[in-house]
């Protein structure tokens, strides 16, 4: 019996093959794209679920308040770690991470005994308890001394590859960066779960730090911190009595600095969708992202199965007679209920199938959108093919239970003597309501899209207060060319597409340090100011082309903090009208007597934080010595000439260092990386959304048509125009997308708005995205509803009416 109900479902599937073909194809889209959706969101939601009792580690983060301005880091104080072991029972570990070359340089050089380098991206220096917090297995070593002693390193498996090939890495020397070196004491399996912090090395803190340098500040000196717990511990333990640590350890050090500290601990699988703090090791993933990826494969698997039900009530008048004739004969209601299903099933399995193939041939392209590189292998993990075929069986399922349950419930005398139209009209209803929904979601899109596109395109747009084109960022870690650096500068000058060269510490929209320093205002007096410090060399206006609005520029004199300049908006915080009148003002450091150091200038604001973070109070110190960057203007043309002539100048120098450099621009992108990928993810899922709905209104279009086709011959013959018959047809799905562009609107305000909300650059909702969302909305449209009410309205009266 069942067998037969499986035969009688394939023979109607193979009876009406543009109807199956419509549904097949709408099913595939939505299921395949909804479930690398899904694959997405899942990946996302995994990071870090692979460590060992991963609910029992936490991040600690530095919650500073300095002159009523917050700050929170995502790094604390070195003693911050060792000492809440000691102070909380429930704390049974801690660890401290520090980037190879700085907090946040975790990239690097590896020299074997050969003297030849690799480059490692994720080095990181890390105390000896590293693996009793973490518990991270071993390939090669013990876990319990590997990073007991300076000079200790361990390394994954495919950088002790890279050193020593496929001989035992274990106890070789390891070449490091200012000429010191280490001992393999340990390999590690390369990373291949999720994680925010990714480490291909780990090298021992002590080989960097003195045990001396850790209790001296609880300010400043920041490190990565994480901490172990017992499974009955709760951050609550910690901000209960936060208060008598602080006073313990901290108050001395922040009553200097008028200021208060809290901590945040934050747990580690929570740590990849987490807000980011200052000086984060990675960029974070979103989780906007993750919920605005989520509903796009939501509403996929909703119009797609909404196509589905809503074919299958347009198509119930030419099964009517089918129901009337079998009921005639005997069938139940529930057998015929159960046909029906069994048929909608059948259909949605087989889009299922058909999915799994299609999933595996676009990920490649869907990755290149996303930025990831997410793997299907359905031979070693079957569960994705029964998640496939059980999203199928739901959506036949849940979409084929109503037309089912509708069809099974028709009178078989009533439909065999002609009560078809009645019954048209019975369902007319909840199609509308169908469409209607599947036409907000459409809209909604559209609109929502346009403005994220817009914020993006805002963010580049907007002047940040330095030109970033054709601006090139050199790393100068090489030591060789940094102690030579004013004659590589000068050098680098006699390059016909040089414009100009300067050095700095920090970058453009990277995040910089922060500070306070006491200054003076208007009536003579000195108030603490916290602020951003960037030092750099000779020429950082010029080459950075910002602007001074008032005083001087640097000069050799003005070394070691003696001279400043700042920005606008400090002036203005400052309370000077001008910036004029902030020249000439005196600074000094907090604990400092001396009040001779100089405010020299002021210059306009320009960003060194994201879109997503306010403008801050910023001072520019000189240091004419090596600095971490340069950066160096260049030609708009024939700059990959250029590039290679400042590249074989770098080697001439005997530098060890490769020669790397980004452009400016290149930056900015990177960090735009969440919008990139939000944007071009919103357009592809509006693109498909809009797709599925189309091919869901193309068959309910032409159903619609053939049952008024002897209506259209009767209108005319009794002399209707072409263009009133059109209209006739096309109405009803007109004004449904009229009363959906409504609601789509409201929809779209309130969620647009409180997205840009995120950010501190941000556009306004633009009220044209609406009218072109319209257009869009009305082209698709008029496109989709016009092939078959004008195969309906051209062909002859005769053909329709002659049955009658």
């Amino acid at each position: 019996m069942k067998f037969n109900l499986l035969k009688i479902a394939i023979r109607n599937m193979l009876k009406d093959r543009v109807y199956t073909f419509i549904n097949v194809l709408g099913l595939t889209l939505g299921i395949s794209f909804a479930f690398l959706l899904f694959l997405y969101v899942s990946h996302e939601l995994s990071y870090d679920q692979h460590v060992s009792e991963a609910e029992n580690v936490y991040r600690i983060t530095a919650d500073f308040t300095l002159d009523d301005h917050q700050d929170i880091f995502s790094n604390v104080p070195r003693p911050m770690g060792e000492t809440l072991v000691r102070e909380y029972p429930g704390i049974k570990a801690s660890v401290r991470l520090y980037g190879y070359n700085g907090l946040q340089v975790h990239e690097g050089l590896l020299w074997n005994e050969q003297e030849d380098y690799i480059i490692t991206r994720n080095a990181f220096l890390a105390d000896s308890t590293y693996f009793k917090v973490f518990r991270l297995p071993l390939l090669e070593g013990d876990t319990a001394t590997v990073l007991n002693h300076a000079n200790s390193i361990v390394v994954s498996k495919s950088i002790a590859q890279k050193l020593y090939g496929t001989e035992s890495a274990l106890g070789k020397r390891v070449g490091l960066e200012e000429g010191r070196e280490a001992i393999i004491t340990g390999v590690f399996d390369d990373f291949n779960k999720p994680t925010h912090l990714p480490l291909d090395v780990l090298i021992s803190y002590r080989t960097y730090f003195s045990a001396t340098e850790d209790y001296d500040s609880w300010y400043g000196a920041h490190v990565y911190t994480y901490i172990r717990t017992t499974s009955t511990f709760k951050p609550a333990d910690v901000n209960n009595h936060w208060k008598p640590f602080f006073e313990k350890y901290m108050k001395s050090t922040f009553d200097e600095l008028n200021g208060t500290a809290e901590i945040i601990l934050q747990p580690l699988t929570s740590l990849h969708l987490a807000p980011e703090y200052i000086w984060e090791p990675f960029p974070h993933g979103s989780k906007q992202n993750v919920y605005v990826f989520s509903l796009v494969g939501i509403f996929l698997l909703l119009v797609a199965g909404f196509n589905y039900m809503n074919l299958t009530l347009s198509r119930s008048l030419s099964r009517a007679k089918e129901v009337g004739v079998r009921k005639a004969l005997g069938a139940s209601r529930y057998g015929l209920s159960v046909q029906f299903i069994v048929e909608s099933v059948t259909t949605a399995l087989i889009a299922s199938v058909i999915s799994i193939a299609f999933a595996k041939a676009i990920l490649p392209v869907f990755n290149q959108l996303i930025g990831e590189q997410l793997t299907l292998n359905f031979l070693t993990n079957p569960l994705m093919i029964i998640g496939i075929l059980l999203i199928g069986i739901c959506i036949g399922f849940m979409s084929g239970i109503y037309p089912a349950f509708h069809l099974s419930s028709l009178e078989a005398a009533r439909v065999l003597k002609g009560g078809q139209s009645k019954f048209s009209q019975g369902n007319l209803g909840i199609r509308k309501v169908l469409v209607m929904v599947q036409q907000v979601i459409s809209v909604s899109l559209i609109i929502s899209t346009l403005v994220v596109i817009d914020q993006v395109n805002y963010v580049r747009k907007t002047n940040l207060g330095f030109d970033k084109d054709n601006l090139v960022l050199v790393d100068l870690r090489d030591e060789t060319v940094r102690s030579n650096i004013k004659k590589f500068e000068h050098d680098l000058s006699s390059i016909s597409g040089v414009e100009n060269v300067t050095r700095m510490n920090d970058v453009p929209l990277s995040g910089i340090n922060e500070f306070s320093i006491m200054v003076e205002k208007p009536n003579g007096e000195f108030e603490s100011a916290p602020t951003q410090i960037i030092e750099v060399s000779d020429n950082y206006l010029e080459t950075m082309n910002i602007e001074l609005l008032a005083g001087r520029t640097f000069v050799e004199a003005d070394s070691f903090f003696r001279s400043i300049l700042i920005n606008v908006y400090q002036a203005e915080l400052l309370g000077y009208e001008t910036a004029e009148d902030a020249v000439g003002a005196r600074f000094k450091f907090p604990g400092e007597d001396e009040e001779h150091r100089t405010i020299i200038g002021v210059v306009n604001n320009f960003r060194m934080v994201s879109a997503s973070e306010p403008l801050k109070s910023l001072c520019i110190a000189y240091y004419n010595g090596g600095r971490r960057f340069m950066g160096i203007r260049i030609h708009s043309k024939n700059q990959s000439e250029t590039l290679q002539a400042i590249e074989k100048m770098w080697k001439s120098y005997g530098a060890s260092y490769p020669f790397q450099y980004t452009f400016m621009d290149e930056q900015l992108d990177n960090l735009l990386g969440k919008e990139d990928r939000l944007y071009r993810l919103m357009v592809f899922g509006s693109a498909l959304i809009i797709l599925v709905s189309c091919l869901g209104l193309f068959g309910l279009v032409s159903f619609t048509a053939l049952q008024r086709s002897k209506e259209i011959g009767i209108r005319k013959v009794l002399g209707a125009t072409n263009s009133t018959l059109y209209f006739t047809l096309v109405k009803d799905f007109f004004t449904l997308l009229a009363a959906a562009f409504i609601v789509s609107v409201a929809i779209s305000w309130y969620f647009g708005n409180s997205w840009l909300q995120n950010f501190v650059l941000r556009t306004n909702f633009d009220w044209v995205n609406l009218l072109i969302a319209a257009i869009v909305a009305l082209l698709i449209t008029g496109l989709t509803l016009s092939y078959h009410t004008q195969k309906v309205i051209r062909a002859n009266p005769v053909d329709s009416l002659k049955e009658e």
